[in-house]
C-alpha cells in the first residue's frame, strides 16, 4: 500500500474516488486530487503540531476519506511508520508511540466495558460522529492528546478540537462564506469543488466554530417536522439510558435504545413496556411527536467506518419476533458470543405454553441464523438442518448466552446458561445447500 500512496502523490493532479458513507443520504462518489490530500495533510500537520517518533494506528478503513488522509497520506508525507494490520480490538493496542486513527463507535465500546489498554496510545484522532463528551473524558485517559475532527468527504476536513467543552478551530485552508437559510457555503481548498454546501447548522466565531446539528436528522411524521436530536437528547437523559438512535419507520417515529445495567435490571424486574411508558411520559411534555415503535438492544449498529448503519437498524424494527434484550455480545473472524434474556412479554411466550412459556426450538433457530448473519455477515439455511439437539428448555427472563463457530461448510451454534446447555446445532452455508 505504502507504494501505492507514494505513486498516487507524485503528481498532483492525479485523481483518486471516494463514496460516502451519510446514514440519512443516498451514497455518492466523490473526487480529490493529489494536490488537494496533499494541501490538507500539511495543514493538518502545522495544526496539531504532531510530534516526532510516532507510529500510526488505526480501526478504521481505508477506502473512506478518513482513514486514508489520516492513516495513509499524512504519514506519508511526513515520514512516520505506520502499523499495517488494522486493530479489530482494544487488546490489540500494544504498540508504544502510537497515534490511534479511529473512530467514536470504537472508544464508546471501549468506554462501555471500561477496556484499559495495554499499552495506551500517545494521541488519539477521531472523526466520523460527534463524540460524546463522556466518551471524550474517557478517551482523555487513556491517551495525553484526544482530537477530534469535524468533516465531510466532500469537503475534507474543516475544524477540530481537543476538549468536549471546545468550541471547533478552522483549519487555514476552510473560509466560511455565508450562512443563509440553515445551510453553511464553504470552501475548502481540500475540495475539488468551487464551494460546497454543509446542511449542518453551525455558528461562526472568528476561525471558531459552533457546532448546533447534524443535517439530514429532521425527520418528517405525519406531516410534521421532528427533530431527531432533540428527541434523542431526552431519551438519553434518562436514568436507565445510555444511547439512543431514532428514525422513520413506516410513517412512525421508531426508537433503538441501548440500555445501562439499572435499565436492564429495571426491565427484567418489571417489563420493557414500563420502561416506554416512563419514557413517553416525558417525551409527551416536550414534544407533539414521540416514538411510537421501540426496540431495546447492547449497541447502535455501526458500519465500519463508524457511521451509523441504518440498514441493520431498519432490520431490527422489521422482525416480527420479539427482538431479545441484548446484554453484551464479542467476536472475531471465527468466533462470536452474544448474550441475551428473552422477555417473558415477548409474542413467541404468547401460548407456548399457557401457565409454562417456554422458548420455541423454532425462535432459537431462527435468532441463531439472525445472530450468524450480524456477526459473520453469511447466510445459514434453516432448511436442511445438521446435528441439532434440544437438550432443555428456555424459560423467559433468565440470561442465555449463544456462542457461534465458524467450522467447515457451515456456522455451529450453542444456546447455554450457567448452569446446562439448551440446545445446538449446525447451519450449513446457502451455497453449500
Amino acid at each position: 500500500m505504502a507504494d501505492t500512496i507514494k505513486k498516487f502523490l507524485e503528481s498532483e493532479t492525479n485523481i483518486i474516488t471516494f463514496t460516502t458513507g451519510g446514514t440519512t443520504a443516498m451514497q455518492k462518489t466523490v473526487t480529490k486530487s493529489a494536490k488537494n490530500m496533499i494541501d490538507e495533510s500539511n495543514d493538518i500537520f502545522e495544526a496539531l503540531k504532531l510530534p516526532k517518533g510516532l507510529e500510526f494506528i488505526t480501526t478504521t478503513t481505508t477506502e473512506h476519506l478518513f482513514g486514508y488522509t489520516f492513516y495513509c497520506v499524512l504519514p506519508t508525507l511526513h515520514g512516520y511508520k505506520r502499523k499495517p494490520e488494522r486493530i479489530n480490538y482494544p487488546e490489540d493496542l500494544k504498540i508504544k508511540n502510537a497515534l490511534l486513527v479511529t473512530t467514536p463507535s470504537f472508544l464508546e465500546s471501549m468506554r462501555k466495558f471500561d477496556c484499559t489498554p495495554e499499552v495506551c496510545p500517545k494521541i488519539i484522532i477521531t472523526a466520523g460522529a460527534k463524540l460524546e463528551k463522556k466518551t471524550f473524558e474517557y478517551a482523555k485517559k487513556i491517551s495525553n492528546r484526544v482530537i477530534e475532527i469535524y468533516g465531510s468527504t466532500e469537503t475534507g476536513v474543516i475544524a477540530y478540537r481537543e476538549n468536549p467543552d471546545d468550541e471547533m478551530k478552522l483549519f487555514k485552508g476552510i473560509e466560511i462564506l455565508s450562512l443563509e437559510d440553515d445551510r453553511v457555503k464553504i470552501s475548502s481548498k481540500y475540495s475539488s469543488n468551487g464551494f460546497d454546501i454543509l446542511d449542518d447548522k453551525i455558528e461562526v466565531k472568528g476561525d471558531r466554530i459552533k457546532f448546533l446539528q447534524r443535517s439530514g436528522r429532521t425527520l418528517k411524521i405525519q406531516e410534521k417536522r421532528v427533530n431527531a436530536e432533540e428527541i434523542e437528547s431526552e431519551i438519553k437523559s434518562h436514568k436507565f439510558v445510555d444511547e439512543c438512535y431514532t428514525l422513520e419507520h413506516d410513517g412512525k417515529l421508531a426508537a433503538l435504545v441501548v440500555m445501562n445495567n439499572k435499565g436492564i435490571n429495571f426491565v427484567v424486574e418489571n417489563s420493557t413496556l414500563d420502561l416506554i411508558k416512563d419514557l413517553k411520559n416525558r417525551l409527551n411534555k416536550k414534544f407533539e411527536i414521540v416514538p411510537q415503535r421501540w426496540r431495546f438492544t447492547d449497541e447502535i449498529p455501526r458500519k465500519e467506518n463508524g457511521k451509523i448503519d441504518r440498514k441493520k437498524i431498519e432490520e431490527v424494527f422489521n422482525l416480527n419476533l420479539s427482538f431479545p434484550l441484548m446484554i453484551s455480545r464479542e467476536y472475531d473472524m471465527l468466533y462470536a458470543q452474544f448474550e441475551m434474556r428473552f422477555l417473558k412479554t415477548s409474542n413467541f411466550f404468547q401460548g407456548h405454553f399457557e401457565g409454562f412459556p417456554v422458548l420455541p426450538g423454532v425462535v432459537q433457530l431462527y435468532f441463531a441464523s439472525y445472530f450468524i448473519k450480524d456477526a459473520f455477515g453469511i447466510d445459514c439455511h434453516c432448511g436442511q438442518l445438521r446435528k441439532i439437539k434440544f437438550t432443555n428448555i428456555i424459560r423467559p427472563d433468565g440470561i442465555v448466552y449463544l456462542r457461534l463457530e465458524k467450522v467447515k461448510n457451515g456456522v455451529s451454534y450453542t444456546f447455554y446458561g450457567d448452569d446446562a446447555t439448551y440446545s445446538s446445532g449446525l447451519l450449513p452455508l446457502t451455497n453449500y445447500l
